[in-house]
């Protein structure tokens, strides 16, 4: 099988610090993708034909990158996803994003006071930014890029979902994404939404929001809030990877960076898991290495443990970490809840 989805992160620095962002229970060194290994990526994917989409996300901030509206240029021939907090957005930008991006993915946690105390920016202006770009989309006749709203879903701002309609309303946007917190701390996993088992409130909170959306036109997607039994790993099934700032070649996001997660109660250290790097072989030498596509082969069937519900996850010390699992698989993806859909990434 070829690649068909990648993402790419041009930075991994950032121009907020949002409170609720998972980046910070990650370690790295800020840093913006080198020159040369941009070009040698940008090289190899315009070549790609069997790469139907690129997603310009990561930790850090697109648009932050220097290079951004060159990558942009470059990469408009694909099916081109753009994730953004929005907030850097002049005049040159919005024409490179209205000629070349199909999906914008805007991030936006609450309303005016909530999105405030999250984010410490002016929620009016990523507003006002939208407009722009939407009247912009006007003037040329465009009907690209669609527009996303993404919000990450807690204790504190569960209240806010109609609200988020709304604002996608006004935003002109076609959908929006809710997805669970990821917690990195004992403090934080005190605000999660999800259970184990069922979990009545939180269907209650969700039932009224999809027919609340569909009266206005917008599509929602809605993440698990209870524990089910299928698992299934869209990088995986989307035959995707990532290439991290540094130029590694990681699965997904969740092993592209050192770091830590709490799982149902749990403190878990999470290792970043690289299968090459863009430095020393291509992008398709790397997707065909044994071991990545043994790894590939073992989570799509899945073939490895299942700690959420295991019996002896209690007294189990490999569920610390997610070097290996006891079936011997390396690295582990045996807590992952972006395979419960708890966690949802476009």
């Amino acid at each position: 099988m070829s690649i068909e989805k990648i993402y790419l992160e041009l930075t991994n620095r950032c121009n907020l610090n949002c409170a609720m962002c998972y980046r910070k229970a990650w370690d790295y060194e800020t840093k913006d993708m080198e020159r040369f290994v941009l070009e040698k990526c940008l090289k190899e994917i315009s070549e790609m034909n069997h790469v139907k989409e690129v997603v310009l996300g990561g930790i850090g901030e697109p648009t932050y990158c220097e290079e951004i509206e060159q990558v942009m240029r470059t990469l408009k021939d694909k099916y081109l996803t753009l994730t953004t907090n929005g907030t850097i957005m002049h005049q040159s930008m919005l024409e490179d994003i209205v000629d070349c991006v199909d999906h914008l993915v805007v991030s936006i946690d609450g309303n005016h006071e909530v999105f405030f105390s999250i984010r410490q920016f002016s929620l009016n202006e990523i507003i006002h930014n939208i407009k722009a770009l939407n009247d912009l989309k006007k003037a040329k006749a465009s009907k690209t890029p669609t527009i996303s709203i993404q919000m990450v879903l807690s204790a504190n701002n569960q209240d806010q979902m109609h609200e988020i309609i709304d604002i996608a309303e006004i935003m002109e946007a076609s959908q929006v994404i809710f997805s669970n917190i990821l917690p990195a701390t004992l403090e934080d996993s005190q605000l999660v939404l999800y259970e184990k088992y069922e979990n009545v409130e939180v269907a209650n909170l969700f039932k009224p929001i999809r027919n609340y959306a569909f009266r206005k036109g917008i599509e929602v997607k809605l993440p698990a809030y209870q524990l089910k039994t299928e698992r299934r790993c869209r990088f995986i099934e989307d035959q995707t990877l990532v290439i991290t700032a540094s130029g590694d070649i990681s699965p997904c996001y969740r092993f592209s960076h050192n770091g830590s997660e709490v799982v149902f109660g749990r403190k878990k250290e999470v290792m970043a898991h690289s299968f090459g790097n863009v430095k020393e072989n291509s992008l398709q030498e790397i997707w065909e290495s044994p071991s990545y596509e043994m790894f590939r082969s073992t989570v799509y069937n899945n073939h490895y443990p299942s700690c959420i519900d295991c019996d002896l996850v209690d007294g189990c010390d490999m569920v610390r970490s997610t070097t290996a699992d006891c079936y011997g698989v390396s690295p582990s993806c045996a807590d992952c809840l972006w395979s419960r859909k708890i966690i949802y990434c476009v």
